[in-house]
C-alpha cells in the first residue's frame, strides 16, 4: 500500500522545469476520508503525479495512515556485499 501515497512536496516539472505545487482533493467513501494530491504542470497540464497524501476517519478525523506511516511500515532493506 506504500506505493498508493506520496510525498505532497513541490517539485520541478519534466516538461517544461516549472515549479509544480501539489493541488488536494479530499472526498469520502468506506467511512474514511482520502485526502489526495494531483500535481501537473502548469504550463500544459501534464498530470505529473497522483496519490494519496492520508486517510482519516471520516467521524473522528483521527489519521489511519499517511505518508510517513507508510514508509515506516516499508519492508525494504538494502545491504552491500
Amino acid at each position: 500500500m506504500q506505493d498508493q501515497f506520496i510525498n505532497p512536496q513541490q517539485i520541478r516539472s519534466p516538461y517544461t522545469g516549472e515549479t509544480v505545487r501539489p493541488v488536494f482533493n479530499t472526498y469520502d467513501a468506506n467511512g474514511k476520508t482520502y485526502e489526495q494530491a494531483v500535481m501537473s504542470d502548469p504550463v500544459t497540464g501534464h498530470i505529473i503525479k497522483k496519490g494519496l497524501v492520508s486517510i482519516k476517519d471520516a467521524k473522528t478525523g483521527v489519521v489511519i495512515q499517511d505518508y510517513k506511516s507508510a514508509l515506516s511500515q516499508s519492508n525494504t532493506s538494502q545491504s552491500r556485499g
